[in-house]
């Protein structure tokens, strides 16, 4: 896509969704307190149903509405749709359990890594994106840091095909690192992905299985 068009189109997004994003900000906000406060399971009930949601807004209306090219709508679009059907599914099938690890250094980490999700507007300015040409932090890229904060603190407890399908689009933020779209702050993404890669290799064996096989 060319830079210019992308830049375009988020202008467009941000100028014509700011009050859903505004609201999903600040549910992301107020759970990421529960689940550093009160977790339990109304908590992972809400941040399930919550990723669910931002997840399929982001599918459809931000990658097939707004954000269009190929890479959104056959890879973007259906890999965020998917997603938000296990985030739903997963509330009644229990998998994942969202809480803040134990390890100080995991739980600095995770708090770094929800931080930079809310500070990637201001992250940009500095590089000239000023709004409404800013990413904001339910935009699928700081989204899928969020996510990726959350069930990497959740690790053991968390559904392993979800924690999986989040790495693709992680991971493919590194061209945003070497300049593609112009937009640097997309580094964040690739970062988080790289972390959530090694934390899934060094945890495949204790991640949890689903519940009804009977096995640990």
């Amino acid at each position: 896509m060319n830079t210019e068009t992308f830049w375009a189109q988020v202008s467009a997004y941000n100028e014509a969704t700011l009050p859903v994003q505004a609201i999903l900000i600040l549910a992301a906000a107020t759970l990421t307190y529960l689940v550093f406060a009160k977790p339990g399971a109304k908590t992972d009930i809400w941040m399930k149903a919550f990723l669910g949601l931002a997840f399929a807004w982001n599918g459809v209306v931000f990658f097939l509405i707004f954000v269009k090219n190929p890479i959104s709508t056959f890879f973007g679009a259906p890999l965020f749709i998917i997603l938000a059907i296990l985030f739903a599914v997963d509330i009644f099938t229990k998998r994942t359990e969202f809480r803040f690890p134990d390890a100080k250094w995991k739980k600095g980490l995770t708090a770094f890594w929800v931080l930079l999700v809310f500070l990637y507007p201001l992250i940009g300015l500095p590089l000239g994106h000023t709004y409404p040409r800013m990413i904001t932090p339910v935009m699928p890229c700081p989204l899928t840091v969020f996510a990726l904060a959350m069930v990497t603190a959740a690790i053991p407890n968390v559904d392993r095909k979800l924690y999986i399908l989040l790495l693709p689009w992680a991971l493919a933020g590194l061209p945003k690192c070497l300049g593609a779209l112009d937009c640097y702050e997309d580094c964040i993404l690739f970062a988080a992905g790289v972390y959530g890669l090694i934390l899934l290799v060094k945890n495949w064996k204790a991640i949890r299985t689903p519940r009804w096989t009977g096995m640990p």
